[in-house]
């Protein structure tokens, strides 16, 4: 008879590979199918002895339960890769419906799972041989009990062919007579055998107690079908050993047992993999448990249903409860209704299978107003759906209350940068403003003398009055402007940089025409909006004219050029460059130019782009220099866009 054996889902390759190197004695069928395999069982058809699942089986877990469900006696062993080994094995020991004949066996080469194939083949042929032969004893037994000295011989033989160690034993636990293979699983001729206390035979204290305690039970009758696993040390490598033990029913003066040998070696081995991996298992998990809980930040899992099933030491310390106290509690039970209402809608994009991070100031019924930054994380089951999220919270409210410091800082020092700015523009701005006056004052006293001459003409007095409201509105842009620039405004609003940057251009041109130098202007069509401070972006653009200018002093007039040009950033951002043609900056003065009072003026307080760096940053921005090619110097700075929708 030869073992059959199953292949589920395993491909062809692997198939023909089996074919060719198993022994003859195995029969292959492949299915494609788990419904294929089902059929068959449940028709009774060709049961096999073994079923390996492959690589290619979706649920082997559910498909062993259906096998094992349909036919008891059949050895499983599902393939897997990339060390799922003992996530398996561990589903296989949790689930109801299966037992030890389910293994799991990671596979890296044909060779390899040949092998093992192989040796379960033959384990299975030789338990069928056991079965068979024990099957044909009983028979025999049952049928020639009268003529039982005649037939002595024939059953002893018959007894040796048997797979599993037999051994009878006398009412003190010393062996009578035992077949062959239990000599070849103790590893002693039964002349060594024979007449010695079977519990004697093993050097463990405890496993010779347990084996005569199981022999002192049998003999009263009180539990049956009762095993214990031995260690046998007397073989050059360590095995173990099935020791089953039970009262025979001979009518006899003294009683015999019948004891039973299996090698378990294998089974036993593969268990203490197990143990020893669930205890690695074990530690790792702590060692995280020690590590999440030492980690300031909020930690928790929430599940499907919206209920906290993990959480850290942070957690329990900033709500102040338990860790049995929240798992199992619903989001608003735990953090408050107040709060998770304005959570509430970050909870259903997550669930949708978004990845979330905001800030928001929460208020907590014991805490006041917290201002938090949080992450969540949506858990994907198999099919790809959320199964729940994982979240991280951190107080920010300190955090922000030193940025909102560091901004009010900022502003005053820009402030005061903008009044240093209007008192070096002083004498332009007062010349520029005393040009319409001067007008304003020539037109009037025209008027005055036509009037007084009695040399009145409407066409004249109109034209006269006209030029006169003309130089007024020009002094009122120049003062608005002024005004502009020096008024303080946090509030950030959506800016088209390009108007801005004319804006700017217009209130500077005073000091661009004293400069007599070549402006180009290079603006890109279609940019995003930007939202920010205009007041601040309006000095950045500002102090970065003025830098350029101050580095065209000593150039010659036709070669002083001025370049201010803005594209779009390829992460959809606005990106500004002002390029000059001045004698540009060496190497180590580009590397601490931005830093808080250098200076390569002699009489420079070195704030300026300091001053620049930190409103850019605050915007999100980023702030550059280099060298160019040729002459001169190109700062540049970028600013993140926003939707125009």
């Amino acid at each position: 008879m030869s073992s059959r054996i199953s292949l589920l889902a395993t491909g062809e390759v692997l198939l023909k590979y089996l074919n060719s190197n198993l022994s003859a004695g195995v029969f292959l069928e492949h299915n494609e199918q788990p419904e294929n395999l089902y059929c068959h069982l449940e028709e009774d058809f060709g049961t096999p002895d073994i079923v390996v699942l492959g690589l290619n089986v979706q649920d082997p877990i559910r498909t062993a339960e259906h096998i094992l469900v349909l036919k008891r006696d059949i050895k499983i062993i599902i393939l897997c890769k990339d060390n799922q080994q003992n996530t398996l094995q561990k589903a296989v020991q949790f689930s109801p419906f299966l037992n030890s004949d389910v293994i799991s066996f990671e596979f890296t080469s044909n060779a390899l799972f040949k092998t093992k194939l192989q040796e379960l083949a033959d384990t299975a042929e030789k338990q069928r041989s056991y079965k068979s032969a024990i099957a044909v004893v009983e028979k025999e037994r049952t049928s020639i009990e009268p003529t039982r000295p005649l037939v002595a011989n024939y059953l002893d033989n018959l007894l040796d062919l048997i797979p599993i160690g037999i051994l009878n034993l006398d009412s003190h636990g010393r062996i009578l007579n035992l077949n062959r293979s239990a000599q070849d699983l103790l590893g002693l001729s039964e002349r060594d055998l024979v007449n010695a206390e079977l519990h004697s035979l093993f050097s463990g204290k405890a496993d010779s107690k347990e084996i005569q305690a199981l022999t002192k039970t049998a003999l009263s009758g009180e539990e049956k079908n009762k095993s214990i696993v031995v260690c046998l040390h007397s073989l050059e490598v360590k095995s173990y050993l099935e020791i089953s033990v039970s009262l025979l029913t001979f009518s006899t003066s003294e009683p015999v047992l019948t004891t039973i040998l299996q090698e378990v070696t294998d089974r036993v081995l593969e268990e203490e993999k197990r143990k020893s991996a669930e205890k690695a298992l074990q530690a790792s998990e702590q060692q995280l448990r020690l590590v999440i809980d030492a980690i300031p930040e909020l930690i928790a899992y929430v599940d499907a249903n919206l209920a906290y099933q993990f959480n850290n030491k942070a957690f329990e310390k900033w709500f102040g409860f338990s860790r049995n106290d929240i798992k199992g509690k619903k989001m608003w039970q735990v953090i408050g209704e107040k709060p998770y209402s304005v959570i509430k809608p970050y909870v259903r994009q997550v669930m949708s299978g978004q990845n979330i991070t905001f800030e928001e100031i929460l208020s907590y019924p014991y805490r006041g107003d917290v201002y938090i930054r949080s992450s969540y994380i949506p858990n994907f089951s198999e099919d790809g759906a959320v199964t729940g999220f994982f979240l991280l919270t951190t107080d920010i409210t300190q955090s922000k209350s030193e940025e909102e410091s560091k901004l009010k800082h900022m502003l005053e020092a820009a402030h005061a940068s903008r009044i240093i700015t209007i008192g070096e523009m002083s004498t332009q701005l007062a010349h520029e403003i005393s040009q319409p006056l001067a007008s304003i004052e020539a037109y009037s006293s025209a008027c005055i003398r036509l009037i007084e001459k009695e040399r009145t003409n409407i066409s004249e007095l109109h034209s006269a009055f006209e030029n006169i409201s003309n130089q007024a509105i020009r002094a009122q842009e120049i003062m608005h402007e002024l005004r502009n620039f020096v008024k303080k405004d946090t509030s950030r609003k959506k800016l088209e940089i390009n108007t801005l940057i004319q804006s700017t251009l217009k209130f500077l041109q005073i000091e661009l025409r004293d400069y007599e130098l070549n402006i180009e202007l290079d603006l890109a069509e279609s940019l995003p909006q930007v939202r920010a401070d205009r007041i601040l972006i309006e000095q950045v653009i500002i102090n970065l004219i003025k830098n350029a200018l101050e580095a065209m002093q000593e150039t010659d007039k036709s070669k002083r050029h001025l370049t201010l040009q803005t594209k779009l950033c390829h992460d959809s951002g606005v990106e500004v460059l002002v390029c000059d043609t001045g004698p540009g900056l060496q190497e180590y003065e580009i590397e601490k130019i931005f830093e808080p009072f250098y200076t390569t003026k002699p009489e420079g307080m070195g704030m300026g782009l300091a001053i620049i760096r930190s409103i850019i940053d605050s915007h999100g921005g980023e702030l550059q220099v280099h060298s160019n090619d040729g002459n001169g110097t190109t700062f540049k700075f970028t600013l993140p866009g926003i939707s125009n929708d």
